[in-house]
């Protein structure tokens, strides 16, 4: 496979997977929500309140979202500088993940939104800090 080819692959679900964090905004800022889907944290809303809670999930979430398109950006060398597209990938999996289990239903479904998620910032964190791949000359750096 080619470098570039590898560079745009990556960068495409750092983008998908960025993007897909909408998704939690729609029940936070009251748009959709039910009793499955919401913006209610098992943790942080009985300790401090709903509009508090409401209020950490969209910086948590949003700087998940931010966080995966500039990484993708910083990949494919757009408005951001390519060294930093690791340092984003990696804090904002960690964000996503405390997202995801403060305000685990922030997301409708299980299958594939919960879990993908999980697997997408396990996956990030996995190749880029143990397995330290892709190398920068894999993806033409």
């Amino acid at each position: 496979m080619s470098p570039l080819t590898l560079r745009i692959i990556i960068g495409l679900v750092l983008l998908v997977h960025g993007i897909g964090h909408i998704m939690a905004f729609l029940p936070a800022l009251n748009i959709t929500s039910t009793d499955k889907w919401h913006h209610r944290s098992w943790l942080l809303t009985p300790l401090i309140g709903d509009n508090a809670s409401r209020v950490i999930s969209i910086i948590l979430f949003g700087a998940a979202f931010f966080g995966f398109i500039a990484a993708a950006l910083a990949l494919f060398g757009w408005l951001v500088p390519h060294e930093m597209w690791r340092t984003l990938s990696v804090y904002s999996a960690v964000i996503s993940l405390a997202a995801l289990s403060l305000f685990w239903n922030s997301f409708v479904s299980l299958f594939p939104n919960k879990i993908g998620a999980i697997a997408v910032n396990i996956a990030v964190l996995v190749s880029l800090l143990w397995l330290n791949w892709p190398s920068e000359a894999a993806i033409g750096y």
